[in-house]
């Protein structure tokens, strides 16, 4: 199997909103990087009638005439009561809908625990669990992976929990790289644990910057991230399970964004480009391949 490098829509969240970046331009960017598949976050796609299907078409259309694959970046409130279910499940069948128009196999989904909770505070796991079922649920009758994302909120022992109580190949995990340090998580441990459960990832190195009150975490370049990025990618490496991997900064001026995807672009294909080139040497000594490994992928 294989690591499959795409970039994030959100790299570009300052670019979308001055209007200096479009639907076009960013699939044309992604092709111009090497990239082979893209998520979409955070355009209209995520709740009943809410849906530009023109955009829908348009970004299905450039995918297939590019040669790249689509994804959306979903998300819908775990914290939903009894009351408020119906919302929920409106929005992961509409998120699973649009999936399907643009030939999605995963669908990366988010809690929303921030929009209610403090970053850090312990979620409420029975109820977290139990929508989470139906999210999953909803997941396997449309063929499609839900690919949970550590979004400031879950940590490692919570993810144990939800994949002990759903026993489902149609869960799966999204690893946001920079998002387990605001809750004091090691990323490279998360990895190396969930490994084989991990479908999606978010590629986001990060650093601390000085500002008048207070350090500010935000996007580094790749070498200079806290979290060792290319660890990561070595421990995906060896997983039999395909692996999307997008690219996502969050610069702090608009100017900074193309180049930081730019680099971002050149660390994940130098990376790939080494390990295929080590893959012949590593066959002829002997040593498994990751289409070798014993254990199975989640999907």
């Amino acid at each position: 199997m294989a690591i499959i490098p795409g970039l994030m829509s959100y790299s570009y969240h300052l670019s979308w909103a001055s209007g200096a970046m479009t639907p076009r331009r960013f699939m044309h960017r992604a092709a111009e990087l090497g990239l082979r598949t893209v998520e979409w976050c955070h355009f209209p796609c995520h709740a009943p009638g809410q849906v530009d299907w023109d955009q829908v078409h348009l970004l299905k259309g450039l995918g297939d005439e590019l040669g790249i694959a689509c994804q959306v970046s979903g998300f819908a409130p775990l914290l939903a009561s009894e009351d408020e279910r119906d919302q929920l499940e409106g929005m992961v069948a509409t998120q699973l809908e649009v999936s399907r128009a643009i030939g999605a196999r995963v669908l990366r989904f988010d809690g929303m625990l921030n929009s209610q909770m403090h970053i850090g505070d312990q979620a409420p796991m029975a109820l977290c669990t139990d929508n989470l079922k139906r999210v999953v649920e909803m997941g396997q009758e449309a063929d499609i992976a839900i690919a949970l994302e550590d979004h400031m909120d879950f940590r490692a022992g919570d993810f144990r929990h939800f994949l002990s109580q759903i026993d489902s190949p149609y869960l799966g995990i999204t690893l946001d790289t920079g998002n387990l340090m605001p809750v004091q998580e090691d990323a490279v441990a998360f990895a190396r644990e969930f490994a084989l459960r991990i479908i999606n990832c978010h590629l986001k190195g990060v650093g601390y910057v000085f500002e008048d009150y207070g350090a500010v975490l935000t996007s580094v370049e790749p070498e200079r991230s806290i979290v060792d990025l290319r660890v990561i990618l070595q421990v995906f490496a060896q997983q039999p399970q395909d692996i999307t991997v997008q690219i996502e900064v969050v610069a702090m001026e608009a100017e900074g964004e193309d180049p930081l995807v730019g680099q971002y672009a050149e660390f994940l294909t130098g990376f790939l480009g080494e390990a295929e080139a080590a893959a012949p040497a590593a066959q002829a000594g002997g040593q498994p391949t990751s289409g070798q490994q014993e254990a199975q992928p989640c999907t």
